[in-house]
């Protein structure tokens, strides 16, 4: 029996030192594939240094991974192989890279170590930017990251473009889509490919805009790519304010009541009717119905089953590779999509309209437009010429016709102040629960008048919300400073708001 027992553990200490000799097998494409899905660049590259097996696989594989990194140039030089060009999925990513390596050459990168953030600029004078982008970039990251219960990866890549023809070379989306829709961003690749604010000539909400492509990565990433489009949209909806507190004209139920009319009036998109991407949609308003109907039906379906139901969700999805999201579903809430869509639909119905008081307290829309588009214009160009009391005529012309139009009271308040009327301002300001939405222009005097009546707090908010709205627009770049045509102003004392201010103070070229 002792040496039964002996050999018994020596027998089992030279099969483990066996076992521990025989090479692991190699990694299979689809785990690498995985893993690049999953935005786990370091464990990729692993996985295809060890991996063997198909060679065309593997190369794609490796160039696929170049385009997550950002890497255009490599990718397309090692796409440019027939065998690889042979297949429809990789004329399509050999396509993708070289129009991807043409729009990025030469672009400005700057790397945050600290926040683990690579930033690449399109253009140049865009670096401006980049303090405030680093920033909202990485509290909204944090935020979405533990809402959703995964972590994304460092560093998190954010490509900064100049226009909608690059927005399209870099992230393979049609232009014709993007120029439908209005796309300003796109969560593709990795990484996030966002339209510089400097495109838009009145700005667009580009904090939350970021805010809702990262997102995307982080639900790609816990889903393994699996979650489908309403899941993702109505996810990034819900979270693109979360990482910042309530701002005034933000509307909560502006989801609810959209998705609503167009259900009442036969308009509906459809869960299951959304197509490879909102953004390729036919129309503006076929978009809007669509981000409407996922951001109602994802915070109904939260407000039933709880919010930890949706980090199970991901991780089904990500585990049971099924088809359909229904298995998954099940799992967790006990219903189908259709049955879930069912009982949203309903409750939709059932939802009573607005009160009638509330109606009645709705800002009024443009009595007259083609004397509010006059009034405007022709101030405009009388501003412009330094010809102030001519031109605070014709925006309060403007006015009159449009009283709750926020532009056209930030025109006259800066030309007020240029006329020297201390009054003239803070009446042309008026009350902001009377004008019908935000503007940059207009927050950023109302931060000034803040400011200067000691409501410290107060004025940082509305500075912070004009930044978020249009950071290059000059009176919100230089915190309100008015400068006359051709003339100086005071610049910030803050380092980077001097410098977004310099940048927007000087003309195009």
């Amino acid at each position: 029996m002792r040496r039964f027992a002996f050999a018994l553990p020596v027998a089992l200490a030279f099969a483990g030192v066996v076992a521990a000799a025989r090479p692991a097998p190699p990694p299979p494409a689809h785990d690498i594939s995985d893993a690049i899905t999953e935005i786990d660049l370091e464990r990729a590259r692993h996985l295809l240094e060890v991996g063997s097996g198909d060679a065309t696989a593997l190369a794609l594989e490796r160039a696929r991974l170049a385009v997550y990194a950002g890497d255009c140039d490599a990718a397309s030089a090692q796409l440019s192989a027939p065998t690889l060009t042979e297949s429809k999925e990789g004329a399509s990513l050999a396509a993708l890279a070289k129009s991807c390596a043409r729009a990025t050459a030469a672009g400005l990168v700057v790397d945050d170590v600290e926040h683990g953030i690579t930033l690449r600029f399109q253009d140049d004078a865009d670096r401006v930017l980049a303090p405030f982008l680093l920033r909202i970039a990485a509290r909204a990251r944090d935020r979405v990251a533990a809402d959703v219960g995964v972590e994304l990866l460092r560093p998190l890549r954010i490509e900064v473009v100049r226009d909608l023809f690059s927005l399209s070379a870099v992230s393979g989306l049609p232009l014709t889509a993007a120029e439908t829709t209005g796309t300003l961003a796109v969560a593709r690749w990795g990484r996030v490919i966002f339209l510089s604010p400097r495109a838009t000539p009145l700005g667009f909400p580009w904090q939350d805009t970021l805010a809702h492509e990262i997102t995307h990565l982080i639900v790609t990433r816990a889903s393994r790519d699996r979650a489908p489009l309403w899941l993702q949209e109505g996810v990034a909806k819900r979270e693109e304010t979360r990482w910042r507190p309530a701002r005034p004209f933000d509307d909560p139920n502006w989801s609810d009541m959209t998705a609503r009319s167009a259900l009442l009036a036969g308009r509906g998109v459809g869960l299951d009717k959304l197509g490879p991407s909102i953004a390729m949609l036919p129309t503006p308003e076929a978009a809007t119905t669509a981000f409407a109907e996922v951001s109602s039906f994802v915070k109904f379906w939260l407000g039933e089953v709880g919010p930890a139901a949706l980090e199970l969700l991901l991780l089904d999805l990500r585990s049971t590779g099924a088809e359909t999201p229904d298995p998954a579903l099940k799992t967790v809430s006990g219903y189908s999509l259709a049955e879930w869509n069912t009982l949203w639909r309903a409750n939709l119905r059932e939802q009573p309209p607005r009160d009638p008081r509330e109606e009645a307290r709705k800002p009024l829309p443009v009595k007259d437009p083609l004397r509010f588009a006059r009034g405007s214009r022709l101030g405009d160009l009388l501003l412009a010429r330094g010809h102030f009391e001519a031109a605070r005529r014709e925006f309060q012309t403007a006015l009159d016709a449009a009283p709750a139009e926020p532009s056209i009271h930030w025109r006259l308040a800066r030309t007020c102040l240029l006329l020297g009327d201390r009054a003239g301002f803070r009446a042309a300001l008026g009350d902001r629960d009377k004008l019908r939405a935000a503007d940059a222009g207009w927050l950023a005097l109302s931060s000034r008048a803040l400011r200067e009546d000691g409501h410290t707090a107060e004025a940082a908010d509305a500075s912070e919300h004009a930044l978020g709205l249009d950071p290059l627009l000059e009176d919100v770049a230089c915190e309100g400073a008015v400068r006359p045509p051709g003339g100086s102003a005071p610049l910030p004392s803050d380092p980077d708001r001097r410098a977004l201010c310099e940048s927007a103070r000087t003309p195009p070229p």
